[in-house]
């Protein structure tokens, strides 16, 4: 008993320190949990039920494809976080992503401090990610070869293409009420097969974050797809990208261009190559745009889609 005891009151600290241990040796982009030996169904009730008791609180969810569900979540700790960091409406939530094969459910989530680090968040994530491991369990990263925290803070994937502070413009609105009313409203009404997810307001600020489904016909903007030509391998697949973000500022809408976003998430992908690679995505950017930008409604002034140095349009 008194060994057990030992273990339970060293376990906090043991999950603290390899938090610690896994930011200096390099971050990678997501995790894979427990596998869970339940179908879809089933493994979603156990995983709400554990997320909630952990002090996590599920936004949204939704199925970008048959035999997966998406999870949006966020807690107290990533809304302070967000709250003291400039454009921190973008870290307000995670994803965690479950899919069936064959029987068995894996869990992935995105890697809280990888996204801090990329999202340029004041605070690392770290209890964060202490409390997801002890939720979810943490068997491995994957989805990259680790990146220090320094250069996720400063990503490009390469010389000319996007960074976290060159945003799409999607519009400007009468003010920051008038545009949340209004875009919550036309995401639910689902246009285009844009949808909403979930709804952030971040405290303190007139800034607002949507969780967007993009399942529209035009495969260049639709996330499911786009996921699909870029991960082709064996399950688990890095469903835990999605959803999208749209942030709302005072009364500026923007969000994350798919050149900077797409490639902060999978860094390896090579440029060119017949088999995955970004130069496939070159028309997906100004597609996401222009889907998004029709979705809000919004009044938009430059129709510039960003960054076209780079192979192609990506």
């Amino acid at each position: 008993m008194i060994k057990l005891l030992r273990v339970l009151l060293l376990f906090p600290l043991l999950l603290s320190l390899n938090a610690a241990h896994a930011a200096e040796g390099g971050l990678q982009p997501f995790i894979e949990g427990t596998t869970l030996s339940s179908g879809l169904s089933d493994a979603t009730k156990t995983v709400v039920a554990a997320l909630g008791k952990g002090g996590f609180d599920v936004v949204g969810r939704y199925s970008p494809v048959k035999n997966v569900t998406v999870i949006s979540i966020s807690s107290p700790s990533m809304l302070r976080n967000a709250a003291a960091t400039e454009r921190g409406g973008y870290g307000a939530a995670l994803s965690v992503a479950l899919e069936s094969v064959d029987g068995k459910t894996f869990v992935t989530y995105m890697n809280p401090q990888y996204v801090a680090a990329g999202y340029r968040l004041a605070n690392d994530n770290t209890d964060v990610a202490k409390a997801l491991s002890t939720v979810l369990g943490n068997e491995k990263s994957f989805g990259a070869k680790p990146r220090p925290a320094s250069e996720l803070r400063n990503y490009q994937y390469t010389f000319g293409m996007e960074t976290f502070t060159d945003p799409m413009d999607l519009g400007s609105f009468k003010g920051f009420q008038a545009g949340t009313q209004q875009i919550a409203s036309r995401l639910r009404a689902g246009t285009d097969g844009v949808r909403l997810v979930y709804e952030i307001k971040i405290p303190g600020r007139d800034e607002v974050v949507f969780g967007v489904d993009l399942a529209g016909k035009n495969p260049d903007a639709n996330g499911a797809k786009l996921v699909q030509s870029v991960d082709p391998g064996p399950a688990p697949h890095r469903y835990a990208f999605l959803p999208y973000e749209v942030v709302l500022r005072d009364r500026n809408a923007e969000g994350l261009n798919l050149r900077f976003r797409m490639a902060l998430f999978f860094p390896d992908l090579p440029m060119m190559g017949s088999d995955a690679s970004f130069f496939k995505l070159r028309d997906a950017p100004g597609a996401i745009q222009s889907v998004l930008r029709k979705a809000l409604g919004g009044t938009v002034i430059s129709d510039t889609t960003g960054s076209d140095n780079g192979f192609g349009s990506f």
